[in-house]
C-alpha cells in the first residue's frame, strides 16, 4: 500500500470530520440582574431570560413554578413566570441540556428603579446623620442592586452589578434616597422590596432616553441634531444623547418592577421649557420598552439652591424647569410630584436630607400605588379669580387644611399689575383658598409662588407638613422659552 496516497485521504477526512462535528453547546448566561438574593414582582407575571445555543429548550422552575422556552436562531430565550404572592426564600433554577444555575435567597416583593443624577445617586454615607442611619441598616429582607456606571451608542444586552442583602456594609455605598424609600416601603408593607439603583452624576434626561423616542419628536429636534452633529469615533460623554439609555437601562428591560422614582433636572435647566417635553417623552419611552403603559412614576422636583435675593425675580431657570416638573406630573396619568424646596442648600446642590426625600416617595407610592388613601402631597394650585384688587387662589391637596410650616405668617408670594414688575405681596389664609394682594397693585394680572432658585422663604403647607409646589398664575414668557 502506498501511504503517501493515503496521506491525503486521511487529512481530508479528519477535516471533515472537525469541520462536520456539531458545535458545542453554547454557554446557559442570563443578565446579570438575575442574581442570588434578588427580588421578584409578587403578584405579577415575571419575565425570565437570556441566551443558550440556538434551538436548546430552557427550564426555568421557581418554586413549585416551571415553564420551558427554546432559543431563538440568535440563541435568545425568555420565558414569563405565573404572578405568585410575596415570600421567600427560594431557589430559583435554570437548565438547558446538561447546564443548570441555580439563584439562592430569591424573594417576591415589591421592586422599584430609582434613576436620576447625582442626587439620587449620592451614597449613604455622605447624608446627615450617616453614621446612625449606617449602622442601623440591617435589613436582610430589603435588597440592593446597582448598575454600574456605562455609556454606549449602541444598545446593550447587560449591566454589570449583582443584588445585595441590605446590612451596614452593603447600604453605605447604595443611594441613600433609594435607600429611604424602599426602608419605609418594607416598614409599611411589610414585604420584601427590591431596589434598583441607576443613576449617574451630572447626566441629562435625553441621555436616559431612547434615539427612537426623541427622534420621533419634532420639539426635541435639537438634541437628535447633537447626536448627528458628533463625529464619528468621538469619545463618548455621559451628556451625550442616549448613551445612558443603551448601556444602563435598556438591559434592565423588561426586569418586572412596580414603578418607576426619579430625580434629576440640575443638568438641564438651562434648557427648562424643553424640559417638559423631554421628560414626558422619557417617560412615555420607559412605558412603552417596559410594555406597562400605567407604570408609575415619581418625580423629586428640585430643590433650592444658590443664594437667594433680595427683590423678587420675574424670572429664573431653576423655577421654570420646577413647573415643567409640575406640568408633566398634571398631564401625565399615575405620576406624582415630590417637592423638596424646603430641604435644599444655597451653598450645596447636593442637600445632605436625603431621608425626607426618600420618606416623602413612599407617601406618594403608598397613596397612589398602594391604595393607602393618605396625605401624600402638599397643596397644588388649582385657579386664581380676582376680586377686586386681590386674587383668590384655590389648591387642590389641601389636606386637613393650609398653614405654614413654622408658624409665621405667610412668605414668598408676590404679585404683579400691567407693568409686569412684581411685588412682594401680602398673603392670607381663608379656608382652603390664599388671598394675595399689595396696595401699590391695584389692577392684579399675576401672582407667583415661590419663583426663584431658592425661596427659602416660602413656608405655605398642609396641615401634615407638606410643602406647596411653586407656581405661578401667569403664562408670560420666560428665560428659557428659547429651549422649547
Amino acid at each position: 500500500m502506498n501511504n503517501h496516497r493515503m496521506l491525503p485521504t486521511m487529512l481530508t477526512a479528519i477535516v471533515c470530520m472537525i469541520a462536520c462535528a456539531a458545535p458545542a453547546n453554547a454557554e446557559l448566561k442570563l443578565p446579570s440582574i438575575f442574581n442570588h438574593h434578588m427580588v421578584l414582582q409578587r403578584d405579577a407575571e415575571v419575565p425570565i431570560w437570556g441566551w443558550a445555543s440556538p434551538g436548546q429548550a430552557v427550564t426555568v422552575t421557581l418554586g413549585e413554578q416551571s415553564t420551558s422556552d427554546t432559543a431563538d436562531d440568535a440563541g435568545r430565550w425568555r420565558v414569563n413566570l405565573d404572578p405568585l404572592p410575596a415570600g421567600g426564600p427560594y431557589d430559583m433554577t435554570i437548565t438547558a441540556e446538561g447546564q443548570t444555575k441555580t439563584f439562592n435567597n430569591v424573594m417576591l416583593g415589591e421592586v422599584w428603579l430609582c434613576s436620576g443624577q447625582s442626587n439620587m445617586d449620592m451614597r449613604l454615607q455622605k447624608v446627615a446623620n450617616a453614621e446612625r442611619e449606617i449602622g442601623a441598616a440591617d435589613y436582610p429582607n430589603l435588597r440592593l442592586f446597582r448598575v454600574e456606571r456605562a455609556m454606549s451608542n449602541e444598545p446593550q444586552d447587560d449591566v454589570e452589578g449583582v443584588w445585595a442583602v441590605c446590612s451596614p456594609d452593603t447600604v453605605k455605598n447604595y443611594s441613600a434616597v433609594a435607600y429611604f424609600l424602599g426602608r419605609t416601603l418594607q416598614d409599611e408593607l411589610d414585604v420584601p422590596v427590591g431596589l434598583i439603583h441607576c443613576a449617574y452624576g451630572g447626566t441629562p434626561a435625553e441621555a436616559w432616553t431612547s434615539q427612537q423616542a426623541i427622534e420621533a419628536e419634532p420639539a426635541l429636534a435639537s438634541i437628535a441634531e447633537k447626536h448627528r452633529a458628533k463625529q464619528p469615533g468621538a469619545e463618548l460623554d455621559r451628556h451625550d444623547p442616549y448613551v445612558l439609555y443603551n448601556a444602563m437601562l435598556r438591559p434592565l428591560i423588561p426586569y418586572a418592577i412596580r414603578g418607576a422614582t426619579w430625580y434629576q433636572g440640575e443638568s438641564n435647566t438651562w434648557r427648562s421649557r424643553q424640559y417638559e417635553t423631554l421628560l414626558g417623552t422619557m417617560i412615555e419611552d420607559w412605558r412603552t420598552r417596559w410594555d406597562r403603559p400605567d407604570l408609575p412614576f415619581g418625580v423629586v422636583q428640585l430643590t433650592s439652591y444658590v443664594t437667594p435675593p433680595r427683590v423678587p425675580r420675574a424670572d429664573g431657570s431653576w423655577p421654570e424647569l420646577r413647573e415643567s416638573q409640575l406640568r408633566v406630573t398634571q398631564n401625565l396619568p399615575n405620576t406624582g410630584l415630590i417637592v423638596t424646596i424646603d430641604i435644599g442648600n444655597p451653598t450645596d446642590v447636593h442637600p445632605l436630607n436625603k431621608q425626607d426625600i426618600g420618606h416623602r416617595l413612599a407617601l406618594w407610592a403608598m397613596d397612589t400605588v398602594y391604595d393607602r388613601n393618605i396625605v401624600s402631597s402638599g397643596p397644588v394650585f388649582r385657579e386664581a379669580e380676582v376680586k377686586g384688587s386681590s386674587f383668590v387662589l384655590s389648591f387642590d391637596h389641601v389636606g386637613s387644611g393650609l398653614t405654614t410650616n413654622n408658624g409665621e405668617p405667610l412668605r414668598g408670594f408676590v404679585i404683579a399689575g400691567p407693568d409686569r414688575k412684581f411685588r412682594w405681596a401680602k398673603a392670607e389664609i381663608s379656608g382652603d383658598k390664599i388671598i394675595v394682594s399689595e396696595a401699590k397693585v391695584t389692577e392684579p394680572l399675576a401672582v407667583r409662588y415661590a419663583w426663584d432658585e431658592n425661596p427659602y422663604w416660602a413656608n405655605l403647607t398642609n396641615a401634615e407638613g407638606l410643602p406647596a409646589s411653586p407656581f405661578r398664575t401667569d403664562d408670560w414668557p420666560g428665560i428659557t422659552d428659547e429651549s422649547r
